[in-house]
């Protein structure tokens, strides 16, 4: 009797047995620094609800620690106004929602939902796709509508974090693949993802949109974010300067990963605004990595 397929059909068990026992020792061996580092990218619901409206940016800052994520700053009808991000956690790690705090004068005056940008239907690989559409970099409309968008309260927030967990909980383990099956490939993305993490977190920290401000000399925005990837003039003959790195973290979260810095400066030299995350459009950087656009 042959049984050479019966004992390749172990041996190959055997093998991905192996395989599975060493990726998860290896994956499990992540620096606790890392994960530290992550975990600061999250608050909870308890930290985010303990923010109230006329706190300034520096207390607010202090509660959410490197949760904060700028998406822009802008002088517009004398005042100053500044919007940023923060996710917070819905249960488990995988599990995150966001919401936006919109500043006037430093003072923080509402919390907001998303600002959707407009999108456009393009032809992929046989079917249709979806992409942004670019704006120009003097073009407020977007950031009209984070002034102009409708208050989120805290009750709002307890209710749809209740939803999102709830929801997680309705559709917890349901899948197409096995999770069994997905395991290898899995760890082995995180494992090169804690490799990325420390490198991405260096960068997001050093082109954070909330550096500069309004106001600043080209000399002095260098001067913290260095040399400029892009430099260009608008249509009104003022200039803009994009800062950041076509480093391309793959590996790491993608929400996560660092944003670029977009600079616009007055007819004197002086910034008159400052985009990033959500609020940069990528047609402003075409050396920009195919991976990392939407």
């Amino acid at each position: 009797m042959n049984r050479t397929p019966k004992k390749n059909k172990y041996l190959l068990l055997g093998l991905l047995a192996i395989l599975i026992c060493c990726v998860v020792s290896y994956v499990l061996r992540a620096p606790s620094e890392v994960e530290k580092m992550r975990t600061k990218q999250f608050v909870s619901e308890d930290v985010f609800l303990s923010i109230t409206n006329g706190s300034s940016f520096a207390e607010v800052r202090k509660t959410l620690g490197s949760a904060v994520r700028h998406q822009f700053t802008v002088a517009e009808n004398g005042h100053i106004w500044m919007l940023i991000m923060c996710y917070l956690h819905t249960g488990e790690e995988e599990s995150y929602t966001f919401y936006q705090l919109l500043f006037r004068d430093d003072t923080l005056v509402k919390t907001i939902g998303w600002i959707q940008m407009e999108r456009e239907e393009y032809p992929y690989q046989g079917t249709t796709a979806t992409r942004g559409i670019p704006w120009d970099i003097e073009d407020m409309k977007y950031v009209k509508k984070a002034i102009n968008a409708p208050v989120v309260t805290h009750e709002q927030v307890q209710a749809e974090i209740k939803d999102a967990r709830e929801t997680m909980e309705k559709y917890k383990g349901q899948g197409n693949i096995p999770a069994v099956v997905l395991l290898p490939f899995g760890l082995v993305f995180a494992e090169r993802g804690y490799k990325e993490f420390p490198i991405n977190e260096e960068l997001r920290q050093r082109y954070d949109g909330c550096r500069a401000s309004i106001g600043m000399t080209i000399k002095q925005v260098d001067a913290i974010y260095g040399q400029p990837l892009r430099v260009f003039t608008t249509k009104t003959g003022r200039v803009a300067r994009i800062y950041g790195n076509h480093r391309y973290s793959g590996d790491a979260d993608h929400f996560l990963i660092f944003s670029s810095v977009a600079v616009l400066f007055d007819s004197e030299g002086h910034v008159a605004s400052i985009y990033s995350d959500g609020f940069f459009c990528n047609d402003w950087d075409p050396g920009m990595p195919l991976g990392r656009r939407d």
